[in-house]
């Protein structure tokens, strides 16, 4: 990996194994590291997890990064850079927007700080990169803040053969902090030259007071240089009375901090104990992972919801097709079921109950390319097993009939043995003449 920093705004980042250079812009990049940064110091033992678009051009082997846009993150699993539902649903109208600005700033990858982690992509955040990033062009950019040291990013892209270093190491470079940028020059104040032209002014009038006149500063002795209090311009009031706003408004600052410093024991608790109960939010950390057609869909089986849990409801709705499966204890801690769809949306939830009664349910949804078509041996098992399962269906109402007629002959057999025991009894009776004849 290399980065050479052009003289002007923009720097170059290759790798041995990027088929294309990156060229970004260096502003936007710190416009992102500053919010990153902001969002670090926000909560205590890391700070929130932030993240966005980035916008540019690909073209040439080349891809350019000259802005982006920030995507608002409800935080409803804690402070790391997990989205709900509604931050997918934000995310893909921002995306859609983007799309129609003009050619130079369309969507070319994302970004996202890890607080708690290193450099690299997780599985969420492969998740993430494969369903709304699926160009070949399209990168993430991870930036790791620190308290005392600069900032440090990673992009991650795709090879020639489409697969993605998602590990650590091998794609980090610092970020430099750009200087501020210079303050606009004033305009100075016309002094007028000695060749500009004077004009007279007219004499006064017969019996008229004489017009009054500044007073003119005494010429300077020759050979002297003038003293430079003469040099000063004179101070206006209104100037004098700023001077005295501005002093009102560093003291009413420096008493503000003092009394916010006094206070602090007050509010560093509740922001202490808010930070505990959104990072000790339940969660199942569901999510899904397309392979060719097959569905990963995985959840966090170190969750403490489901070390709780004996058993837990999967239900997936694939275009019309519904399915339930129960999962028991022991399919929960493999932590992954995978699914082969049939459709391009497939809507995934997960239903637990805990053993103290309490029903945790969570939700997500797949939205991809149609799965590709199975092959001709595929077809053939599938013909094969759908002509077994007609056999056994039949094998079953035959053994069902076939269980009828047995208990049938079996009441018929009981019926004729009664009969016979009856009828024997008769004759036993018959043959024995009757006492006193």
């Amino acid at each position: 990996m290399s980065e050479s920093r052009a003289d002007g705004a923009t720097a170059t980042w290759t790798a041995p194994r990027c088929p294309f250079a990156i060229e970004y812009a260096l502003r936007p990049l710190d416009d992102i590291r500053l919010a990153i940064i902001d969002a670090f110091f926000s909560l205590p033992r890391g700070g929130a997890e932030i993240g966005g678009i980035l916008l540019g051009q690909y073209q040439n082997r080349r891809l350019l990064i000259n802005d982006s846009l920030a995507l608002q993150c409800e935080h409803a699993f804690g402070p790391g850079f997990t989205l709900s539902a509604q931050d997918r649903a934000r995310l893909e109208a921002l995306l859609t927007s983007a799309s129609l600005n003009p050619s130079d700033r369309r969507p070319v990858g994302w970004y996202h700080s890890h607080t708690r982690s290193e450099i690299f992509l997780s599985d969420a955040d492969l998740e993430i990169h494969n369903r709304y990033f699926p160009e070949p062009f399209q990168v993430a950019l991870v930036l790791r803040p620190h308290t005392f040291q600069p900032t440090r990013a990673g992009f991650f892209f795709r090879d020639a053969s489409g697969a993605i270093d998602a590990a650590a190491g091998g794609h980090e470079f610092v970020l430099e902090t750009l200087p501020l940028p210079p303050l606009p020059t004033p305009v100075p104040r016309h002094e007028p030259s000695p060749s500009s032209p004077v004009i007279a002014e007219p004499a006064p009038a017969p019996g008229s007071p004489a017009p009054l006149t500044p007073p003119q500063e005494p010429p300077a002795a020759a050979g002297l240089p003038t003293p430079k209090f003469l040099d000063v311009a004179p101070t206006a009031p209104w100037t004098q009375s700023g001077r005295w706003l501005g002093l009102l408004l560093l003291v009413a600052v420096g008493v503000g901090m003092a009394v916010a410093y006094q206070t602090r024991h007050l509010r560093i608790p509740r922001l202490s104990a808010l930070y505990t109960k959104v990072a000790a939010a339940p969660t199942l950390g569901l999510n899904t992972l397309d392979s060719q057609g097959q569905l990963q869909i995985r959840w966090d089986r170190n969750s403490s919801i489901l070390r709780r849990a004996a058993n837990a409801i999967l239900s997936i709705a694939d275009g019309t097709a519904r399915h339930v499966i129960p999962l028991d204890a022991t399919h929960l801690q493999t932590g992954v079921f995978t699914y082969a769809r049939q459709a391009e949306r497939v809507d995934v939830a997960m239903t637990v109950l805990s053993s103290g009664g309490r029903t945790f349910r969570q939700a997500t949804t797949f939205l991809g390319a149609p799965p590709p078509p199975l092959p001709a041996a595929a077809d053939d098992l599938r013909n094969q097993r759908d002509t077994l399962l007609q056999q056994n269906a039949k094998l079953t109402r035959d053994l069902h009939r076939e269980t009828i007629q047995v208990k049938k002959l079996q009441r018929s057999v009981a019926d004729l043995r009664d009969q016979l025991q009856h009828e024997r009894q008769r004759r036993l009776g018959n043959q024995n003449p009757v006492s006193g004849k």
